[in-house]
Order: C-alpha cells, then structure tokens, then sequence
C-alpha cells in the first residue's frame, strides 16, 4: 500500500446553528474532503523480468526429443512508480419537511496522476503482456444527486428515492506519445478505439461512412476509394485530399455515458412488502463488433438475419453493404456504420414478500416466517440492437462499451423463505 495515503473530511450542520432559521428546511449540511490514495490492483513485481519453470520445448526433425525447460514468462519496468489518485469533493445535504424529503449534491474532481496501464503488447513479444507503464493524468469531475421520500400512512409505508451522476472523463496528460492504443478487431485488423489528450479514455475511432455506392457514377464522383464498386461502403473524405485512407479516421463516439441514474423504491402494507431498483444509462455509445462480424461474409459462421436487406442493386439498399468474401472495399472495418445508441432502462431487482403474522407462527415456535418472490434483469427498456447494452470495460480500462458477443446478463426468479426462531 502506498504510504502516502491520507484523507482530510470536515462538515457543518448548519441547521443547528442559532442564526439558521428556514422554516422549509429541516436539516442542512455542508460536507469537504480531499484525499490521495496510491493503486495496488496491480500485479506485483512490475520491476522485475520472471522466469517460469516447466516449459516444455521441442526439438528433432519430428519433435521427438521433448525437453522440460524455462521462459520469460513477464518482462520488466525498472522505472514504474506509484498511480496516485487526489480527489477533493465539496457537497451539500438537505433535509425537507421533517426529512421525509432528503437530497444530497456533492460535486467532485479526481486526477490519477502516473496512470498505470498495460499497453498492448506486439507480435515480438509473444504471449507475454506488456509490463505496467505509468503512461499519463486523467481527470474526472461531476455531479452527484441523490433525492429520497419517505412517508407513512397508517399501516401503509413507502419510500421512493432516485440517483443521478454527470461525469465527464478526460486525459489530461499523456507521457510518450500522441495517443494510447489497443485491442485490435476484425478482418481488417483495425483497432476499434484510441485514447487522446482531452478526450475520454477510449473513444471510438475510425471511418465516418456516407451510405453505399448505388452506381459507378457515385464512384466516379468521389474521392478516391481503392477497390469499391457498386454495393460497397462510401466513406468520408474528412482531410479533403480527395483519398480514402488512414488519415480519414477520426473520433467516432464516446463510450462514457452522460448520465447514469437508478430509482429505488420500497413499500409495505401489513404483512407485504415490495422492492424495485431500476438502473439506467443515457448519451452513451456501444461499438457493436460482433455486428461487424455478423455482416463480414468472409467469416466461416453464420451471419446476421439483417443481411437478408443487403444491397443487391440500386436503391435495395443504402445501409448493408453487398455480400462478399472478397474484402476489397473493406467494407467492415472500423467505421461509425457499427456504432449505436447504448441507452438503456432496466429492471435490475424486483421482490415481493409476505411475512405471517406472530400469531400465526407462533404456534410453530417460530419469531419469523416470510415467504418471498424475487427477479433479476427482470425487463430492459432499449434500442440497442445487441444482446445486453450493460457491457463494461474490455483491454485493461482502456476500452469500454464494445460489444464482442459477451455473454448476457442472466433474467433470474428466486423463491424463497426466511425463518426465524
């Protein structure tokens, strides 16, 4: 653990000075803090170059002579120091209406200064991953918003609360370099996201598209495009020099959300009870690869039903490229024609639950029976295309939100039963 570490909180309850006197608010309270952690999820003995035992190697014209040996199993960064995370965070907590109306603001900075990374790692180097590298700064800042009501009405009580968080993600700094790169995709081979200073970690990049070539005129009228006939992707000429090339990429889309919220809420009457808790994302891209896959003809496995509107003449079609195994246009490479909306609204929890009264079970022997039925994923409001939208980070944390055919969160229903004596 990093010996630097330290933390620094105060707050103040207003509410409970003399001079505070608002009638409406019933609690108040204004909370700072700052502090500076080191990161020690990372793998140990970055310094140092390991030898693993056990290997097995083979020689002989046929392979024969086997002999049991060692490697280089992790290579070493003599220079690797600590990732040191400051954040400092300023908030406010109000209390309404006997606090059965509460809410919380609290906006905050963090900067991990000397990030620690594993870039990707080069043919040379076999099987082995690169060493951890302290590759840069990053910054996040945002607001956080939490509001809950509570009340109760005879025997019927309820509370209901909602969350909210805007965080914006950028690269401040980065230590050699003019960008971090990472996990390569697809026939083409093409990384699907880039990291730049000032923007979020992992942004999208590649080819911006303009529809597909009807005819050859609308080739002929074009910049230059190597290979594209009729049927084939047009891509954007961003740089003007009236050529298609790498120097056409650019910053496709953001895998960060602009917002992430979650609704609670709990009710009980008499012997019932009932939980929700909803999680959504909103302004948020998905790169879909396995889509890209999907539609690439010259892989040996099954494509998506959305072939079925591929281009087969013109004006059929002015989204799915025409099918081939020969990829001269590349039409499935790295572009925004694979990006969608990753907006989603699910219910992650749902319980219902009915405990017997005492005068029931005791009888029984018993304090408590509660007989409950709970949901998991239960429905998910979206229109992302893919499997599951709630996808997370791939590559270290330097790619997020690209849809590889992960395996999809589980719908669960439990039954069950508490008893107590």
């Amino acid at each position: 653990m990093n010996p630097q570490d330290l933390q620094k909180a105060l707050g103040w309850r207003v509410s409970d000075e003399d001079f505070f006197d608002i009638p409406f608010i019933s609690d108040m309270k204004v909370t700072a803090g700052w502090g500076e952690l080191g990161n020690q999820n990372v793998d140990r003995l970055q310094y140092l170059s390991r030898i693993s035992r056990g290997q097995r190697y083979s020689f002989g014209y046929d392979g024969s002579n086997n002999v049991i040996g060692a490697n280089q199993s992790s290579f070493a960064n003599q220079n690797i120091t600590w990732e040191t995370v400051r954040m400092s965070n300023i908030g406010i907590a109000l209390g309404f209406l006997d606090n059965r109306l509460t809410s919380n603001f609290n906006y905050f900075i963090k900067n991990t200064d000397n990030m620690l990374l594993s870039p990707p790692a080069i043919g040379a180097q076999g099987n082995n991953p690169s060493p951890y590298l302290n590759v840069g700064k990053v910054r996040n800042q945002g607001l956080e918003i939490e509001l809950n009501w509570q009340s109760t009405k005879n025997e019927f009580t309820y509370s209901v609360g909602a969350n909210a968080a805007f965080i914006n993600n950028k690269v401040v700094k980065l230590v050699d370099g003019t960008f971090l790169a990472n996990r390569l995709y697809g026939r083409p081979n093409q990384e699907l996201t880039r990291t730049y200073v000032d923007n979020p970690i992992g942004t999208f990049y590649g080819w911006k598209t303009d529809g597909l070539f009807q005819t050859q005129a609308d080739i002929d009228n074009h910049a230059t495009q190597p290979g594209a006939v009729p049927g084939d992707v047009r891509f954007v000429d961003l740089n003007k020099d009236n050529v298609i090339d790498d120097q056409d990429r650019t910053i496709l889309g953001s895998p960060n959300p602009k917002m992430t919220y979650g609704v609670n809420a709990n009710m009980s009457y008499k012997g019932f009870d009932v939980t929700m808790f909803f999680l959504g994302v909103a302004g948020v891209d998905i790169y879909n690869a396995d889509r890209m896959q999907g539609l690439d003809a010259s892989y040996p496995f099954n494509l998506y039903s959305d072939i079925t509107k591929r281009w087969t003449g013109p004006g059929t079609s002015n989204e799915i490229p025409r099918v081939s195994t020969l990829r001269t246009n590349l039409n499935h490479r790295t572009s925004d024609m694979f990006i969608e909306s990753g907006d989603f609204l699910r219910m992650k929890n749902f319980t219902i639950g009915y405990t017997l009264p005492a005068s029931v079970i005791d009888k029984a022997g018993l304090s408590r029976l509660r007989f409950y039925v709970t949901a998991q994923n239960l429905f998910t409001i979206t229109g992302y295309s893919g499997l599951d939208p709630e996808l997370g980070i791939t590559d270290g944390n330097t790619q997020q939100n690209v849809d590889f055919a992960q395996f999809p969160q589980a719908r669960t229903f439990l039954i069950g039963v508490n008893i107590g004596f």
